[in-house]
């Protein structure tokens, strides 16, 4: 038992000491190696240099690792390890990778070198260029504190300092940073730029500017190759008359394409149009724009602007990317404070401030409800000017003095005069039909009235009847108002929609119930898949 434990003693030991110079070996093969000289005209030691130190003087050569370095002179430190170089210098770390300067510092046992003055560094097609630089050779990264120029083909970035990985090949650049090509200027606080790729992501706030466009944003991502860019952050797109905002932004340049997520608005200066939503899409060279997740288009005018509100808003553009039509589908609601509306859709033609309303249309205007199967408003200078109403058109008005009565004009259709927002004539043509209820001045019931007639002109004032007048043969009843029969009190077709008008700019959501609730969840829904699907193909 005693000899064993003496046989794996002796063992241990062996084990120790074998290890021990494994250890020793592989430090001693890891240490650093000399700098070496390859050449030069005159090489002496100079003890003011320090002991071991040598002045190496025309077309010097060295070499340390596998970089090598020419110069016209040199101190060189033996016992430091380490050099001073002097006059075109320049440094070559591998078959890419060279570095250019008038003075240089390197210590051979950190493998950093300084470089001051006329300081260039080129890999492949990249070349930078700063006053000092210090690049590490064991990180693989040069770095300048005084401001720097990279080129790289089309590209030219600027800043006061920069940082260049060469294995991963990714610059950072930070303070007044600035990427000029062809296409953009490019200005921000912090940059990381891929050498590989030509892309760059970009912190703090940022403006790309092109020849027609301007971008902004505090966070995003630009390929300068494709013209592609991503945008977060307060991101803003200003492309002519024209702007687009949100969380998120994406803009093809070549494709012509927008795309914004998220607390949306497009904006157009000039006709002074502003359209919101939860998503957007721009379509330059297609000529439109739509927004869907509670879009809403508002029409500023001075002192009074229209709200409308649908599932989809359409923009449709001139030549000039201005706005010429704007379209609304699907639930549209409007609302204006001298007039308000809604039907399934809309299109305002911004041009001559001419709006046509289709399927179902309703609007209100004081106190009269018009419904026909098609509506025609026009504005002028930002005031009712005129409206015309197509097949089966109903004007009903509640009665003033009692309100359990309506007041209604029935035709195949009707013309509409306003003067200061007032409407004041109406020519109703083909079939008309009136019920009006008469009163005397002290409010005492006199009747009903229902007349038919083949078309009729009515002139009214303060939004009450002045005066009207039938055309061929109208025929005529009055009702005493103890003998107004209950199926006489309204034309065919009658409908009362007060409740669905809008009594401010926010009710023109309130169509919305269950269906429509759905209709914005789907949106909403459709939103977030195009963002990640958006986001998926960036990756």
């Amino acid at each position: 038992m005693i000899k064993k434990i003496r046989l794996l003693f002796i063992l241990s030991i062996i084990f120790v000491i074998s290890s021990q110079g494994n250890a020793q070996d592989t430090i001693a093969s890891k240490a650093t190696k000399k700098i070496e000289i390859r050449k030069a005209r005159v090489g002496i030691y100079d003890k003011k240099l320090g002991d071991n130190a040598q002045r190496l003087i025309g077309d010097v050569e060295v070499e340390h690792e596998g970089s090598i370095l020419w110069c016209d002179s040199a101190y060189l430190y033996g016992d430091k390890n380490s050099m001073d170089a002097f006059g075109n210098v320049h440094l070559q770390m591998n078959d890419t990778l060279h570095l250019y300067g008038d003075k240089l510092y390197y210590d051979g046992n950190t493998r950093i070198a300084e470089v001051h003055k006329n300081v260039k560094l080129l890999d492949q097609k990249l070349t930078l260029y700063t006053d000092k630089l210090i690049y590490k050779r064991n990180e693989k990264i040069g770095e300048y504190f005084v401001w720097g120029k990279v080129v790289d083909g089309d590209n030219v970035l600027t800043s006061k300092r920069g940082f260049y990985y060469t294995q991963d090949e990714k610059m950072l650049f930070q303070d007044s940073v600035v990427l000029v090509n062809e296409e953009h200027t490019l200005k921000t606080d912090s940059l990381f730029y891929n050498t590989k790729l030509k892309t760059v992501d970009f912190s703090g706030p940022t403006t790309i500017v092109g020849d027609s466009s301007y971008m902004y944003a505090e966070s995003g991502f630009h390929n300068t190759q494709n013209d592609y860019t991503r945008l977060k952050k307060n991101a803003f797109l200003q492309d002519k008359a024209n702007t687009l905002r949100g969380d998120m932004l994406y803009y093809d340049k070549v494709k012509g394409i927008a795309e914004a997520f998220k607390n949306v608005q497009i904006t157009d200066t000039v006709e002074n149009l502003v359209v919101t939503g939860g998503y957007a899409n721009y379509r330059k060279n297609e000529k439109f724009a739509y927004v869907v997740d509670k879009a809403l288009a508002v029409l500023i005018e001075d002192g009074d602007s229209l709200f409308i509100h649908a599932d989809t808003l359409k923009i449709l553009l001139d030549s000039a990317d201005k706005v010429e039509h704007l379209l609304a589908y699907h639930h549209m609601k409007f609302f204006r404070d001298d007039f308000q509306g809604m039907s399934d859709s809309m299109v305002y033609n911004v041009k001559d401030s001419t709006i046509y309303f289709y399927k179902e249309p309703v609007i209100w205007h004081k106190e009269n409800q018009f419904i026909a199967d098609e509506i025609q408003l026009v504005l002028h200078d930002g005031e009712l000017d005129s409206v015309v109403f197509t097949k089966n058109v109903f004007l009903t008005s509640q009665d003033s003095i009692d309100p359990q009565y309506y007041n209604q004009i029935k035709g195949n259709s009707m013309f509409g005069w306003f003067i200061e927002n007032d409407l004041r004539k109406l020519i109703v043509n083909g079939n008309s039909e009136t019920v009006y209820f008469l009163w005397e001045e002290d409010r005492t019931p006199v009747g009903m009235t229902r007349i038919s007639a083949t078309d009729m002109l009515i002139f009214l004032k303060d939004n009450q009847l002045e005066t009207i007048t039938y055309k061929k043969e109208p025929k005529a009843k009055l009702y005493p108002p103890d003998q107004i029969p209950a199926d006489q009190l309204t034309l065919n077709g009658f409908l009362w929609l007060k409740d669905k008008r809008p009594k401010k700019k926010e009710d023109v959501f309130d169509w919305e119930g269950e269906d429509a609730q759905n209709v914005e969840k789907a949106d909403a829904e459709k939103t977030e898949s195009i963002e990640s699907q958006e986001i998926e193909n960036i990756k």
